[in-house]
């Protein structure tokens, strides 16, 4: 089957209304599609699950129709299902008017923020037309100071086809008049559905959020971060060669067994999005909901997932219905969100919807509440300019700065230019892939001087510390390359000496206290006069009595002024590079080297013989190959 080029403006329409008001009808009137595919469903003449069509305007454009559930058991799948919307159909039945979940679904659209949407008002061959007018008076009350108020109401019959092409009409008009989905880079598909497919292997859909999606596309399925690849791609059914935002989309993929994959999780493009256990938000309460308070325990719905979370509330005591807040949602299992994604709450029993707003920030820490400090950066983050928001998360990252692709969705960042500008103000310092404030860096600069210091006050002895150990107490995971950056930098003011591995506070000598300086001299010259057998660590501990003596040789080996053969052995550099020469003029004569020959050649017993020869394999002199060695890769 030849691939459908995808169309210019992608738009999704989803159904809203009480159960029973004839949805599905309608649905199947406009479009030939029965959404009820499931068994249960045609036995019980409710929808159960979600169900997806396509309606072709008049204008030419295709939209993608998501109808939802309207029994009030099923309102977590509609939220599932409302959850990419782009304009709302909201179905009211003539003969029965607004009720329980018409409410419900219509607080629903308003507090995930659609402002787009037309009224049909069904089943209008039942009713006269006193009745039906009072319907439409009915049903225009209820929307005012919804997202709703002011759509156009149109009387329709999904049995003698009345109102039809008006109702057509108004949804091109609609159609028209939506704002496009700003495509992005990063694609985020939240997964309403996922099943097993003959040639398929397992499918799963949703509304695409952002981004594209194309055959042997590597996405990553969160919140368990497991990767695979796009085996197909359909819209409506159709194959595509890429799906774009907006766009109802189907993804073939390799290699996930179904059970792996659920309503909730998300696809979208690796490391490029945000799993959190907490996120910042303004949160607004429902008409005729109870007032909230603090810690109180709710069912939050972002995208296609459902999680508990308690809210926390930042800048008041108690939350009532027509006010919003601050709050923090601290959730109960794992969510994919970024700053500006809708969600929605309900309450923890009885389960009926409460409230919704807008992530402020995806990732923050733990806030106290009442707190000036906290409810100021929040502020900023909701209503500041994108460099104000850039610069505060980049400060509250830290000493170990922000990757600048953990801004775009955490704090709403949503352009390089932004960052670049910030740079070349001087307002943030980039360091390898990541960002900090200037005073952040002068903060980890200032961190690394103090510990250093520190370190080499108290371990005189030491030639230095391992990076590694710096880098742990300065900030849990920092960056390895922001931490070599300030050390280098740290290395070209003259202020550390670094090695391998190391680094020392100071210039590179250790000037030792005249008593250590003897037992390092007698160390050195001991094995020095031993050549190639020197005594084990233990028989030169006992021979040079001094408390310091370990300390002493870890400064030495630091130094290079010998070398550890094993963790027992240690040699004086001139005798292995004596060895190092005699093996390499035994190689211009001979291809092998055994360990007999090497115990004549070096003078030595077994005893020193096969810890040497490990050595030298291990620095690539030698290469062990069976019984004997052959010239190494770094022989001299």
């Amino acid at each position: 089957m030849p691939l459908v080029p995808s169309s210019t403006k992608h738009v999704v329409l989803g159904t809203a209304g009480h159960i029973d008001h004839g949805k599905t009808a309608l649905v199947r009137a406009l479009t030939g599609t029965d959404t009820d595919r499931l068994k249960e469903e045609k036995e019980r003449g409710i929808s159960i699950e979600l169900g997806f069509a396509r309606l072709t305007l008049p204008s030419g454009a295709s939209v993608g129709i998501v109808d939802v559930p309207g029994h009030e058991r099923f309102v977590r799948t509609m939220l599932a299902g409302a959850a990419g919307i782009d304009v709302v159909l909201l179905v009211v039945a003539a003969d029965e008017g607004v009720m329980p979940q018409t409410r419900e679904h219509v607080d629903i659209v308003t507090l995930l923020g659609s402002r787009a949407g037309v009224v049909a008002l069904t089943k209008a061959d039942l009713v006269g037309a006193e009745e039906l007018e009072l319907a439409r008076e009915d049903v225009e009350e209820y929307l005012r100071g919804t997202a709703l108020e002011g759509a156009a109401i149109v009387p329709v019959s999904s049995v003698t086809g009345s109102g039809l092409d008006e109702l057509v009409a108004r949804i091109d008009a609609l159609v028209a008049s939506v704002e496009e989905r700003r495509p992005g880079r990063t694609a985020r598909l939240p997964i309403d559905r996922a099943f097993t497919l003959a040639g398929h292997g397992t499918v799963v859909t949703g509304t695409l959020w952002s981004g594209s999606i194309g055959q042997g596309d590597t996405l990553a399925l969160y919140p368990s971060g497991r990767e695979t690849r796009v085996r197909s791609v359909h819209v409506h059914g159709e194959p595509v060669e890429r799906a774009e935002a907006g766009q109802r989309t189907a993804v073939g993929l390799h290699g996930v067994p179904k059970d792996s994959v659920a309503r909730g999780d998300t696809l979208g493009t690796p490391g490029a999005l945000h799993v959190t256990h907490m996120l910042d938000a303004r949160l607004s309460l429902a008409r005729g909901a109870r007032p909230l308070g603090n810690r109180t325990r709710v069912h939050f719905h972002l995208g296609t997932s459902e999680t508990l979370a308690r809210v926390v509330v930042l800048d008041r005591e108690l939350l009532v219905p027509g006010e919003d807040g601050l709050v923090q949602m601290r959730l109960e299992g794992p969510v994919v969100a970024e700053a500006g994604d809708r969600f929605v709450v309900r309450s923890y029993s009885p389960v009926t919807t409460i409230g919704g707003g807008r992530v402020i920030a995806a990732t923050p820490g733990r806030h106290a509440r009442m707190k000036e400090d906290v409810l100021g950066a929040l502020a900023v983050l909701e209503e500041g300019s994108a460099e104000d928001v850039a610069v505060q998360e980049v400060h509250r990252a830290g000493i170990q700065g922000a990757r600048a692709a953990d801004l775009t969705g955490a704090a709403g960042v949503t352009t390089d230019g932004v960052l670049e500008g910030l740079v070349a103000d001087g307002r943030l310092v980039r360091v390898g892939d990541r960002v900090l404030t200037p005073g952040r860096l002068a903060e980890l600069t200032d961190r690394c001087k103090e510990v250093l210091g520190a370190f080499a006050t108290s371990s005189p002895l030491a030639w230095g510390m391992s990076t590694e150990e710096l880098r742990g107490k300065l900030a849990k995971k920092l960056d390895r390359g922001l931490l070599d950056a300030v050390l280098a930098a740290l290395e070209r003011d003259g202020l550390v000496t670094r090695r391998v591995g190391m680094v020392r506070w100071g210039a590179a000598e250790v000037t030792l206290p005249p008593e250590q300086a003897r037992v390092a001299d007698a160390i050195e010259a001991r094995l020095l006069d031993a050549g190639a057998a020197p005594p084990s660590l233990d028989e030169l501990r006992n021979d040079i009595a001094s408390r310091d003596f370990d300390t002493i040789v870890r400064l030495l080996a630091e130094t290079g002024r010998l070398v550890k053969v094993t963790s027992a052995m240690v040699f004086h550099p001139r005798a292995l590079d004596e060895l190092r020469a005699k093996v390499a003029a035994h190689f211009r004569a001979h291809e092998k080297l055994g360990v007999a020959e090497f115990k004549d050649l070096a003078g030595v017993s077994r005893k020193h013989a096969i810890p040497i020869l490990e050595f030298l394999d291990r620095e690539g002199t030698t290469t062990r190959a069976g019984d004997h060695r052959t010239k190494g890769r770094r022989a001299p």
